[in-house]
């Protein structure tokens, strides 16, 4: 049975071996419910920094472009050329959750600012920055500023390496599937007492091993970092999560 999720009107399949027939057939029951009008191939794994993946067009209207709607958030995007997953909508609520009244914020590798967006409509956040290195993203990321009224988030395109200023109390990676933490990064824009809320790969026996890790890496920044708690967000792979990892900031 193939997999899918629906990103707005558009339905994104992940076929197991299927033969162009039976790709064609699916799509069509797909093309039934009244939400749906395209129907798009998974054609390869997301990769990169920029967590893109080729798609291809199966059936229904050939378009890439569409407005998905969650958590009272509406969000324009190209879903070929932006990362976006619809899996990730409870995340984004519950992150939102534990923004603070007053909170500075921090979105790292914001995209089109699902995150950005969620927190600044469901928090009393001060203000929010979310920081895309994408400058599709960024564009859409924009435009869904405008979208949902959130004029007190701050767009920046550019990488997050190089763009991070200030201080804040909460900081959201929301990080790809890469070898790199960044969380020396995070740590020199956090104050004593900053929380982090950090997606972390792994399988379930090395998570261990990937919290120590960022004690580690903590310390060589001559900081003290605590976990407060750790949540599984999405399946990866065969006893492969995303996890949740909230993070306090000492000294």
């Amino acid at each position: 049975m193939p997999s899918y999720d629906f990103i707005g009107d558009i339905a994104i399949v992940k076929f197991k071996g299927e033969s162009q027939k039976q790709k064609k057939e699916f799509s069509k029951e797909l093309l039934k419910r009244p939400s749906i009008k395209t129907v798009l191939e998974k054609a390869d794994r997301v990769k990169g920094r920029l967590r893109t993946a080729k798609l291809n067009f199966i059936a229904g209207e050939n378009k890439r472009e569409t407005i998905y709607k969650e958590n009272g958030c509406r969000f324009l995007l190209n879903v070929e050329t932006c990362y976006f997953s619809p899996r990730l909508s409870e995340d984004r609520k519950y992150v939102a959750s534990k923004v603070k009244k007053n909170d500075r914020v921090l979105v790292m590798f914001g995209g089109v600012a699902p995150y950005a967006i969620a927190i600044a409509k469901l928090s009393k956040a001060k203000n929010v920055v979310s920081i895309e290195i994408s400058r599709e993203c960024s564009r859409y990321a924009l435009k869904n500023v405008g979208l949902n009224k959130t004029y007190d988030v701050k767009i920046i395109q550019g990488d997050v390496k190089k763009k991070l200023a200030g201080k804040f109390d909460f900081i959201v990676m929301a990080r790809p599937n890469l070898k790199e933490t960044f969380l020396k990064y995070a740590l020199n824009v956090s104050k004593s007492g900053t929380r982090i809320y950090y997606h972390c790969f792994c399988h379930q026996d090395d998570l261990e091993k990937n919290l120590e890790r960022l004690k580690e890496e903590a310390k060589k920044e001559k900081r003290e970092i605590r976990i407060l708690s750790v949540r599984k967000t999405g399946d990866i792979a065969p006893y492969k999560f995303r996890y949740g990892v909230e993070i306090k900031v000492g000294k």
